[in-house]
């Protein structure tokens, strides 16, 4: 009996949010993942070949991942780049030339495909009298012959933490849903992002009816929130006995979503979308070496900047600028000029300003507030998340502070993005002490606020929710 080369839960191609490139879904394998220690545990692609998820035992369902990997790639979206592994540009015909002393005409001293460090050239002059044979263990005891040693195994190359890692995988479910909303959070480190991430997704899983409220029914992908939670330093950072600071995160963390959601609704109608978050190490952002590993803010529908609310430089009324930058302007340099690219290969005019939507939030603002800084006193204190209407009252609000307290560096989203909404959040409501928040002081405000608005403005919520007009491409209500 033959079966098909695909399920028919999957489309021919899917479109990796990592790398950006189409994958043949006939080619690509099927796998259950520990998502804990990156591991592949068993292939699974047969069976899911045969009868799509029901294939898989039930507990293992939400652990399916489809593989992306070179060879089932029918194209780099964005711009094929090297991974490693690949081979040397000197492993092709290459001609290194010198000169010697006293002569002015170059001299060839290697070609035709030689690298630097091949110990044996040129085959027909038989082995370098420097280098072992092959065969040096001639008599198969493990020791070499010639030196009396114990041959070494070869060490596996060393991970590159500049390169996406390859193969990479994308959870099952997220390929089964045609609309999907993936969000990236941009800053750089210890700017909170990975704060304000955990309070968001924490008060989502709390106000569930308020969400219902909106026309929202939101579903983590429960595998990846179960793991998320028992992280230790997340487990900490939930608990009311102990409110422990998240770790930093580190830039050989993988590419990989760091949440997921099933969401429908009742705006855009029944079908589903996957919302999805980043949230990689913020020196990536600043990191010219790093372009492979931020290959996916290209794919990005919404963006999420962080300013760093710590880094205002100066108190009372004095400011005089940032202490670092905020990185946001080397995210919207590669932004803009991709869409210049991508316009002009397909014969278009590039998008000006970018198209997708993008909130900036002012986060660490209780340190602000400490300082009596009136307009972060004005907002913060509001219990104020599902109230959306003043959204654009409050972004006139940090536009004045910004500008007029030397962080213009945090309003350039501002110009970039065709909408755009600014706030003021804090994902703890205190500063942190040796490692730990004060738990009668701690609280998280605002931090719903953001994703509410970039929410409306990507139209899975009515836009008129915070005054804003229709979104472009998504229904009216009946």
């Amino acid at each position: 009996m033959s079966y098909p080369s695909r399920p028919a839960d999957l489309p021919p191609t899917v479109n990796c949010p990592y790398c950006l490139s189409h994958i043949d879904t006939s080619r690509a394998r099927r796998v259950i993942r520990n998502i804990a220690t990156q591991e592949v545990v068993d292939d699974v692609t047969d069976a899911v070949r045969r009868r799509g998820l029901l294939g898989v035992a039930s507990y293992d369902r939400g652990n399916t991942y489809l593989e992306c990997r070179r060879e089932v790639r029918l194209d780099l979206v964005q711009g094929e780049y090297d991974y490693p592994g690949t081979a040397d540009p000197l492993d092709d015909m290459t001609t290194v030339v010198m000169n010697r002393p006293g002569e002015d005409s170059p001299t060839a001293a290697f070609t035709d495909g030689i690298g630097f460090d091949d110990p044996e050239e040129d085959e027909s002059a038989g082995p370098s009298p420097f280098s072992l044979a092959d065969d040096a263990d001639e008599d198969g005891d493990g020791w070499e012959s010639t030196t009396g040693a114990q041959p070494s195994p070869p060490l596996p190359p060393p991970a590159d933490e500049n390169e996406l890692p390859e193969p990479h995988y994308i959870p099952y479910e997220y390929c089964q849903v045609r609309r999907t909303l993936n969000i990236g959070l941009i800053g750089t480190s210890s700017s909170g992002k990975s704060h304000l991430l955990a309070a968001m997704l924490y008060r989502m899983q709390e106000e569930e009816e308020r969400l219902a409220e909106l026309g929202l029914k939101v579903e983590p992908f429960a595998e990846m929130w179960e793991y998320y939670v028992q992280r230790e330093d997340i487990a900490g950072f939930f608990a009311p006995d102990r409110r422990t600071v998240l770790r930093r995160t580190s830039r050989n963390d993988p590419v990989e979503f760091r949440m997921a959601y099933t969401v429908t609704s009742t705006w855009t109608g029944e079908e589903p979308y996957v919302v999805s978050f980043f949230d990689v190490a913020g020196e990536l952002f600043l990191d010219s070496k790093a372009r492979s590993r931020l290959q996916f803010i290209y794919g990005l529908d919404a963006y999420i900047f962080v300013a760093d609310g710590q880094a205002l430089y100066g108190w009372g009324g004095k400011r005089r600028g940032l202490r670092h930058p905020s990185g946001f302007s080397n995210v919207i340099n590669k932004l803009r000029q991709n869409e210049r690219l991508v316009a002009r290969a397909k014969g278009k005019t590039p998008q000006n300003p970018l198209p997708q939507p993008a909130v900036v939030v002012l986060a660490k603002a209780d340190l602000l507030l400490a300082q009596k800084e009136y307009w972060v006193s004005r907002w913060l204190e509001l219990d104020d998340d599902f109230v959306l209407k003043t959204v654009d009252e409050e972004s006139e609000d940090v536009y004045v502070y910004c500008a007029t307290n030397g962080a213009r560096e945090w309003l350039y989203p501002v110009n970039a993005f065709e909408d755009v909404t600014l706030h003021f959040a804090s994902a703890t409501g205190c500063e942190e002490q040796d490692g730990h928040y004060n738990k009668r002081k701690f609280r998280h405000m605002r931090v719903l606020r953001p994703l509410l608005s970039l929410f409306a403005m990507t139209g899975l919520i009515d836009p008129k929710t915070i005054n804003h007009a229709y979104v472009k491409g998504v229904r009216e209500p009946l």
